[in-house]
């Protein structure tokens, strides 16, 4: 009869990030030796915990104990997301993405009423009709990986955040649904040198030839939403701070660039 080993980590733990992902994040995190400033000793395990809150989504109260204390994780987070830290290391993660096409999109989130209320009034949210929702915009490359993402409230539209989301990216190729056919839109992009595939609207006057074949791919940006909405923490939004709200989206997709599910 064989005995349970003592050292086996509790379930909470076991999405626990391995080391070959800890390997790639380690030299891209502030703390590190060889850096000006303080060693931090514990990056691994707040890396950990921040990812564990937005997998499951939970309060951080709730944070395991073997996490750290809850306040000083929730603290750092802001620190970080105040000073940038989670924008600067998921441009770092971005390496040879490929622009073959850049493809852009937005879904909503699904407000939760303990995000709402926020000091000074609700922040980056707009009432539609399922209540309250934020609205992510993304814009993903060609093997549907995250390159940037925007956070506005649910009623923006999803043509104004265009301009911001393929701005200096070098791409041939532009795919979008026709909620992005506009003049600006298409004009931007072929300045850019960026071939244009959007669908005209209905009640275009010129209607405008595009790649149907090539269009069909533009699915890969309803997969990002899809793999960033496996968290729950990003499926529905529970920060009353948009900024943190935008900091999460941000580290779900530094997660999807480390092969993280």
């Amino acid at each position: 009869m064989t005995t349970p080993t003592t050292n086996a980590l509790p379930a909470h733990r076991r999405h626990d990030i391995s080391d070959r992902v800890w390997l790639l994040l380690e030299p891209l995190l502030p703390g590190r030796r060889g850096v000006w400033g303080g060693i931090a000793k514990d990056n691994r395990l707040f890396i950990n915990a921040i990812f564990w809150i937005l997998r499951t989504g939970a309060p951080w109260r709730d944070l395991p104990p073997d996490y750290g204390d809850w306040k000083n994780t929730h603290r750092r987070f802001c620190r970080w997301r105040d000073k940038g830290v989670w924008a600067q290391l998921l441009e770092a993660l971005i390496t040879e993405p490929d622009f073959e096409w850049l493809m852009i999109d937005a879904t909503h989130a699904k407000v939760h009423p303990h995000a709402a209320g926020a000091r000074g009034g609700n922040q980056a949210m707009g009432v539609t009709k399922g209540g309250l929702n934020s609205k992510l915009h993304l814009a993903v490359d060609a093997h549907g990986m995250p390159v940037r993402i925007l956070l506005t409230s649910g009623t923006t539209a999803d043509c104004t955040q265009a301009h911001a989301l393929i701005e200096g990216v070098n791409a041939l190729y532009l795919l979008a649904d026709r909620g992005y056919d506009s003049n600006a839109i298409i004009e931007q992009a072929k300045q850019q040198d960026m071939q244009v595939v959007i669908p005209p609207r209905k009640n275009r006057k010129e209607r405008r030839e595009y790649d149907k074949n090539l269009y069909r791919h533009r699915h890969l940006v309803e997969n990002a939403f899809l793999q960033l909405k496996r968290w729950r923490g990003i499926a529905t939004r529970y920060a009353k701070n948009a900024a943190s709200f935008l900091a999460a989206a941000q580290i779900r997709c530094i997660a999807i660039w480390a092969h993280v599910l």
